[in-house]
């Protein structure tokens, strides 16, 4: 097996007992291709046409990018981060739109744009905690749901208070005539 790495792909040219080189990237460098001297013997597993895995040696297995199993759980996972983070931007991008020359509705939309970042900060924080430490992916939700409503819950609190016009708000106050003496 021929090895080189380019950029964060690690790549292996397998040769087939034909003679005939095989282009095999991995989604990392461990355990197998960090061991691998270029011109070492290694089996490959293939599965529908493409190198699936490979085995040194000594029986330690690596899986390659085309490996079926093991799908990275970040990609279920960071569906928390776009749907949030998203579904604040268009409510807060939207709303504005349909209250054209409402100051109040105008810092109420963009409070919920502002809060939308605290669901996408948390799922992103939540995701990486969860990698890092080899958590289940039913560990995503566990944490993430609990701090997601609590700041969904402070979005619509800061949301009706700009609608109500609360004094540290940061439209201004309606105009009330004041009454004449007559």
């Amino acid at each position: 097996m021929n090895r080189r790495t380019r950029g964060e792909a690690p790549e292996a040219k397998p040769v087939l007992p034909s003679g005939k080189p095989w282009e095999v990237t991995f989604r990392r460098s461990e355990p197998v291709m960090s061991e691998m001297e270029p011109g070492e013997r290694v089996v490959g597993v293939i599965w529908h046409g493409r190198v699936v895995e490979v085995r040194d040696v000594e029986g330690r297995r690596q899986q390659t990018s085309d490996g079926p199993v093991g799908w990275p759980e970040d990609r279920p996972g960071g569906a928390p981060d776009c749907v949030s983070f998203g579904l604040a931007a268009i409510v807060g991008g939207v709303w504005p739109l349909f209250a054209r020359g409402d100051e109040r509705r105008a810092t109420a939309a963009k409070r919920v744009r502002w809060h939308g970042v605290g669901p996408g900060a948390t799922a992103i924080l939540t995701l990486w905690a969860q990698d890092a430490n080899d958590w289940p992916l039913w560990a995503v939700p566990a944490i993430w749901g609990p701090l997601a409503l609590l700041i969904l819950a402070s979005m619509a609190a800061f949301a009706f208070g700009a609608l109500r016009g609360e004094p540290d708000d940061d439209a201004p106050a309606p105009h009330q005539p004041e009454p004449q003496a007559s």
